[in-house]
């Protein structure tokens, strides 16, 4: 069976080594993204999971969710969104993310979080 991907964007390259680093030795295969630009081609390969920061450089994190949420070819992908926002959690339940994770964060979580998201 394959490794279940996960796709995580975030503009900062500490956070994406670290999230890559742990999700890959928990099993993963990870693709990261530093920019909107990311999103791009999810419908042609989606993840079975996005792990998104809430403020990228052109457009917020919670609009991509919002966006995928309410298209029928991505809306089944599920999202968490990563911030040091405040109020994240009324936020993410806004944009309709599947969960989220706030900064700075507990690797620990990070992977309860993921295994209870990718079904």
């Amino acid at each position: 069976m394959a490794a279940a991907t996960i796709l995580v964007i975030d503009d900062d390259v500490d956070v994406l080594i670290i999230l890559r680093t742990i999700l890959n030795e928990a099993g993963y295969q990870v693709k990261t993204g530093k920019d909107v630009t990311a999103v791009y081609e999810i419908e042609k390969d989606p993840p079975a999971l996005l792990l998104i920061d809430n403020w990228l450089e052109g457009k917020t994190g919670h609009d991509i969710c919002w966006q995928l949420k309410n298209d029928p070819r991505t809306r089944s992908i599920p999202v968490i969104l990563i911030s040091a926002t405040t109020k994240l959690d009324e936020t993410a339940r806004r944009c309709g993310a599947d969960d989220y994770i706030c900064k700075p964060f507990d690797l620990a979580e990070v992977l309860r979080k993921v295994r209870s998201t990718i079904v």
